[in-house]
């Protein structure tokens, strides 16, 4: 167990940890995460939709594995919206980013890394799987859903012209067309996305860390901590109840499936929130609670 936590959480996290300390220096400042948070979601996330979209085997993905934690997701994503907007009154853009949070977990800037570098790269498929399939449906639904959030009012034709010119979206569905067709990228270019790809989860834990080295409002104290618990601890028994219980999956599907409930809530809901200008404390600290927490529950879970 202290060889997941040394050699494949800590250094993930640690790049997060770096951007809280040059956040506190002074070398970076709110305005400058803002611009690595721009970056990513406009170049270095569409990249990166694309190569995991375009290159993933789906014919060798367990889908009962899948539909399982897509059971997870939605379940989860209920309670985070009505503990945000019932409980503690927030917006519905902020109810449903911080559901959100909870039900698209830090998997592909966070337990992917951590897997490919404990396990490799073929051990870590079921990881790619619950990712392709978040690619698809969580986060492309989301960013449909804050497209629409944001233009209340407009008409159909401005919501549907801002949704068809999301950078992501347009990359993830190029990305599954090429896939689905089996059409090969050109070396060049996929050496072009594969770089830009690369970019994202580091820079974007970079930039959180700044954020969060920022001063924080003590209003709200307890609603990333009810978000971080569920995600910490509910997430986890709902999956497990599901993949042993239920579908009696092997361990080799299982745990690293496990590794992604396990893991603290999703760094794209802070990336979308800076985005489309929604309040960003609670989900900021909730990501950080809950990654500090998954430094025993990632590695419990890698430990299975």
């Amino acid at each position: 167990m202290l060889d997941q936590l040394l050699n494949g959480v800590l250094p993930v996290f640690g790049i997060g940890a770096l951007g809280y300390v040059f956040g506190l220096r002074g070398t970076f400042d709110f305005n400058m995460a803002m611009a690595l948070n721009k970056f990513v979601m406009f170049v270095a996330m569409p990249a990166l939709g694309f190569q995991l979209l375009a290159n993933a085997p789906l014919a060798e993905f367990n889908f009962a594995m899948l539909g399982g934690y897509f059971v997870t997701e939605v379940v989860m994503y209920a309670v985070g919206f009505l503990i945000a907007r019932r409980v503690f009154k927030t917006d519905v853009m902020e109810a449903a980013l911080l559901g959100l949070a909870i039900a698209l977990t830090n998997h592909i800037l966070f337990v992917l890394p951590i897997a490919v570098t404990l396990f490799g790269e073929t051990a870590a498929m079921p990881i790619v799987a619950i990712i392709s399939m978040d690619g698809i449906l969580i986060f492309s639904g989301s960013l449909i859903l804050m497209d629409v959030l944001s233009t209340k009012g407009a008409s159909l034709g401005h919501t549907l012209g801002k949704i068809t010119r999301n950078p992501p979206l347009v990359a993830m569905v190029l990305g599954l067309v090429i896939g689905l067709l089996g059409v090969s990228v050109p070396t060049g270019f996929d050496i072009f996305a594969d770089f830009l790809g690369a970019t994202a989860s580091p820079v974007l834990l970079f930039a959180l860390g700044v954020i969060l080295s920022q001063k924080a409002s003590g209003a709200r104290a307890m609603l990333p901590v009810a978000i971080a618990g569920v995600k910490l601890v509910v997430h986890p028994l709902l999956a497990w109840a599901i993949f042993a219980g239920v579908l009696q999956l092997t361990p080799e599907v299982r745990n690293p499936a496990m590794m992604v409930a396990a893991a603290p809530c999703g760094a794209m809901c802070f990336m979308l929130a800076l985005n489309y200008g929604v309040r960003v404390d609670a989900i900021a600290r909730a990501i950080l609670y809950s990654s500090i927490g998954s430094l025993i529950t990632i590695t419990v879970a890698a430990s299975l």
